[in-house]
């Protein structure tokens, strides 16, 4: 497994979204002393997405969005995923 993913998730939420102001912060290092962190390394992400259409849609429905982008990878390795969007 690659040491850092948040650059693939980038990329995949830019060809799905077709958003390109994304960026994706890998903090699995500030949980890696919780016992219910799977000690990967890549299992804690943050996502900032900046999207003027995003934010003024309902926000279950963006975060929905987000999650089917990436519903391989919270079933293979993603743990937490904190998702901001601003315009």
């Amino acid at each position: 497994m690659e040491k850092n993913l948040a650059h693939s998730i980038q990329q995949i939420l830019i060809k799905s979204l077709g958003i390109q102001d994304i960026e994706v912060i890998n903090n699995s290092h500030l949980h890696q002393h919780h016992q219910s962190s799977p000690q990967t390394g890549n299992s804690h992400f943050k996502v900032i997405i900046k999207s003027k259409e995003l934010k003024s849609s309902n926000k279950i429905i963006a975060h929905q969005k987000v999650y089917s982008s990436l519903k391989k990878e919270m079933n293979d390795y993603i743990h937490s995923l904190e998702i901001e969007i601003n315009e």
